[in-house]
This record gives structure tokens, C-alpha cells and sequence, in this order.
């Protein structure tokens, strides 16, 4: 399997209705609700009462949010050495994989605090584990498979019906595994609220940030956790050679109003 993940992060920054950002959720309330809008618009979906709330663009919110679960079942499909791209059965079932793993994401957002003019919200995060939590009923699926191609049992399979064949089995055991989902230990990170005359909004390495500790991407990945004294927020996500060029992060944010 490979060791790590590429690609881009798509994000998405949505507008709140100038109604929820005044007095109704006050300084502290609105930050608060934007970092959690966040993290439902990226990784969780958006319910229609949602999209009413916040004033956002229903088509483009959608294809962002799919964007995003593409983005994971490529990521995957490396991971593991898939080649089910022409499967018409097996492709749209990863997006539909990276839909339920990312459903299950688990975070806590804290109030935002101000310190010297600044505010910051603190959000805890609990990197969802599954390649960790899967890895011993995948190794030994694979060891399966390959003991069953040694015996010619495929031998009369096409290419492609030997990839979905080995593909399947591994899709099994990860939406088996999105039921009893395992976490490793929370990732706290703190977030700056930037801001100009009558907008706000986070950077894009906060977003990457807690994009990064949204999934635990390789093996033992997050034994120390990003934030810590001495790790940077993407350690263990990219080897050094793969990590991807800030050009490659091509964030499309919408800023929050005042």
C-alpha cells in the first residue's frame, strides 16, 4: 500500500445571513457557528435548512462537498493500489465510501476567545482511524486473495474483473468498519479569525490544518499530534518528497459578513 496521501483541498468558507452574525449568536457565538459551518460544508454535507441559513450557493456548496469526496476516494484508490477507474459499479462506490467515513467525523468546537484584539477559536479533533483500524483484516484479506491467485483461481478473469475482484473485498471491510468507527487521540488546534472592514474568515493552512486531522491518512500517522511543541500540522500525512506545492491548495473560500 502507499504511505501517503496527495491532493488537493478543496474548502469552503460560507456567508452567514447578516441576521445569525449580530447580537442573535453575539462575538463569541458567531465564530463559533463559522468554524463549525466549515467543517459540515466540507466533510459532512448541507441540509437545505443549512444552505438557508447561511445564504449560500446550493449548486456550488453540492460540488464542492463532492469535490472533496472525490478528492478522498482517489486517495484511497492509491492508498490500497486500485486500478477500478472504468468500473462503472466500483468507482461511484468510493465516493459513496469517502461520504460515510467522512460522515463519521468527530470534533468539538470551543467558543471563540479574544486575546490583544484577536479572536481564535479552539476546536478539538478526533482523527477518524479506519486504515489503522482495518489494517490487520486487510492484510490478511490480501494475503487471502493472493493465495487464491496462486491456486489459478482468476485465471480465467479479465484484468479489470481481477481489479474489482480485489478491490471489492477491501471496499467490504472499510464500510464494515465506518459502523464501529475507531478514533486516535483528539488533535487541538487553534484557529485565528482574520478579518477586514465587514468580513472574516481563517486562512488556508488553518484550513489545511483541520483537514489534516480530520483523517489519520497513514499508519500510526498522528503518534504525535500536530500542534504539539515539536510537529508540524501535516507530520506524517506527506513523506518530504511528496508533500504537495501550496500552488496545488486551491482553496475557493466565501467570507463571512458582518
Amino acid at each position: 500500500m502507499k504511505t501517503g496521501f496527495k491532493g488537493k483541498a478543496a474548502a469552503l468558507v460560507l456567508v452567514l445571513a447578516l441576521s445569525l452574525t449580530g447580537c442573535t449568536f453575539g462575538e463569541s457565538g458567531k465564530y463559533k457557528f463559522y468554524v463549525e459551518s466549515l467543517i459540515a460544508a466540507n466533510y459532512l454535507g448541507i441540509s437545505d435548512e443549512y444552505i438557508k441559513a447561511t445564504g449560500a450557493d446550493e449548486t456550488e456548496a453540492e460540488a464542492l462537498y463532492l469535490q472533496n469526496m472525490t478528492r478522498l476516494a482517489d486517495n484511497l484508490n492509491t492508498y490500497y493500489d486500485f486500478n477500478i477507474s472504468s468500473d462503472h459499479e466500483l468507482a461511484p462506490k468510493m465516493v459513496e465510501l469517502a461520504k460515510k467515513i467522512y460522515s463519521k467525523a468527530k470534533y468539538e468546537v470551543s467558543p471563540s476567545h479574544k486575546d490583544s484584539g484577536i479572536y481564535y477559536v479552539n476546536i478539538k479533533i478526533f482523527p477518524i482511524n479506519i486504515l489503522n483500524q482495518t489494517a490487520p483484516d486487510v492484510d490478511a484479506y490480501i494475503n487471502d486473495f493472493n493465495a487464491r491467485a496462486q491456486s489459478g483461481e482468476f485465471v480465467e478473469y479479465t484484468q479489470d474483473e481481477y481489479e474489482s475482484e480485489f478491490a471489492s473485498g477491501i471496499i467490504d471491510i472499510l464500510f464494515e468498519a465506518c459502523d464501529h468507527m475507531e478514533y486516535k487521540e483528539p488533535i487541538n488546534l487553534t484557529l485565528r479569525i482574520l478579518s477586514n472592514e465587514n468580513s472574516f474568515y481563517i486562512s488556508d493552512s488553518d484550513f489545511r490544518a483541520i483537514d489534516t486531522a480530520i483523517l489519520a491518512t497513514t499508519e500510526d500517522a498522528f503518534s504525535d499530534a500536530p500542534g504539539s511543541e515539536t510537529d508540524s500540522p501535516y507530520s506524517g500525512q506527506y513523506p518530504d518528497e511528496e508533500f504537495p506545492p501550496e500552488d496545488e491548495y486551491e482553496e475557493e473560500y466565501y467570507e463571512e459578513e458582518y
